[in-house]
C-alpha cells in the first residue's frame, strides 16, 4: 500500500476553482485530471493501491470520466479478487462509470459507503445522465433521482454544483418546475451502448449527407438561374442596342 501518498493532482496547474471547491475549468482540467490518475494507476503494486486510487478518483472534482481507469490491469485484477473489499471498490467505480445515485442506492449493500464528495459527484453524473436523456427535467424527477427533499435544495444543488461546474448548462422554470437543458458534458459509454452509439452516429452522418446533398442542389439551381438570368440580361441588353441602331437610322434617312 503507498502509505501517506497523496494521490491528488498537483494544485499548482489546476484551473479556476468554484465555491465549493469543484473545477471551472472545464473538459480541459477533467482530461490533465485523469491523465494523473491514469499514470498512479500505470504503477500500482497492489489491491490496496487500486482500492485507495478508486477513492481518490471518485472523489476528485471536476474528474467526470472512469473508463479508462477500468481498463487498468491493477483495477481490472480487482474484479476477480478473492477480498470482498476488492471486488466491492471495483464495482463502486462501475457504478461511477455508467451508474446513477439510484443504482448506486439499489447496491449500497454490496458496494462500499461513500464519502460527501463521493455522493456529490454521483448526483452530478446523475443529472448528467437525465441531461442526456431529456432536455426538460421535471422537478420532480429530479428530486426523486438525486434523493433531494425540497425545491430550494434542488435548485442550490443544480445551480451550486452542476451549472456553476461545468457538468451542464441550463435555466431553471420555477413557474413550470422543470430544468430546461442546453448542454451536459458527456458521460462514460458502457460497452453493451457501443453498438447504440455507432448506429446513431452513422444515422446522423446519413442524414447530415442528405443535408449536403439538399444544399448543393439548391446551389446548382441557383446557379443555373443566375445565368439564365445573366444570359436573358444580354439578350436584352443586344436588343435595346438593336433598337437604338434602328431608331437613329431612321432619323439620318
Amino acid at each position: 500500500v503507498c502509505s501517506g501518498f497523496d494521490w491528488r493532482p498537483d494544485k499548482t496547474n489546476e484551473g479556476a476553482m468554484g465555491a465549493n471547491g469543484e473545477s471551472t475549468s472545464g473538459t480541459a482540467s477533467s482530461a490533465k485530471k485523469l491523465e494523473h490518475y491514469l499514470a498512479l494507476g500505470s504503477a500500482l503494486d497492489s489491491s490496496a493501491a487500486a482500492v485507495d486510487l478508486i477513492g481518490a478518483a471518485t472523489a476528485e472534482p471536476g474528474l467526470l470520466a472512469f473508463q479508462e481507469l477500468l481498463e487498468l490491469p491493477g483495477v481490472r485484477a480487482l474484479e476477480k479478487s478473492d477480498e470482498a473489499a476488492c471486488r466491492a471498490a471495483h464495482g463502486l467505480l462501475l457504478t461511477f462509470a455508467y451508474g446513477t445515485w439510484s443504482t448506486y442506492r439499489e447496491q449500497a449493500d454490496r458496494l462500499p459507503s461513500v464519502t460527501p464528495a463521493q455522493e456529490l459527484k454521483l448526483k452530478q453524473l446523475t443529472l448528467i445522465t437525465l441531461a442526456g436523456r431529456s432536455k426538460v427535467i421535471p422537478y420532480a424527477t429530479l428530486m426523486s433521482e438525486l434523493d433531494l427533499s425540497g425545491v430550494r435544495q434542488l435548485e442550490d444543488f443544480v445551480i451550486e454544483h452542476c451549472i456553476y461546474a461545468g457538468a451542464v448548462s441550463g435555466k431553471l422554470d420555477q413557474r413550470r418546475g422543470c430544468l430546461e437543458v442546453e448542454y451536459a458534458v458527456g458521460r462514460d459509454v458502457h460497452p453493451s451502448e457501443v453498438g447504440e452509439v455507432i448506429g446513431a452516429l452513422e444515422s446522423w452522418l446519413e442524414s447530415s449527407d442528405s443535408l449536403l446533398r439538399d444544399i448543393q442542389a439548391q446551389v446548382d439551381w441557383a446557379n443555373q438561374t443566375s445565368q439564365a438570368k445573366k444570359q436573358h440580361e444580354r439578350q436584352v441588353t443586344r436588343r435595346v442596342e438593336e433598337v437604338k441602331k434602328n431608331i437613329r437610322a431612321e432619323m439620318e434617312l
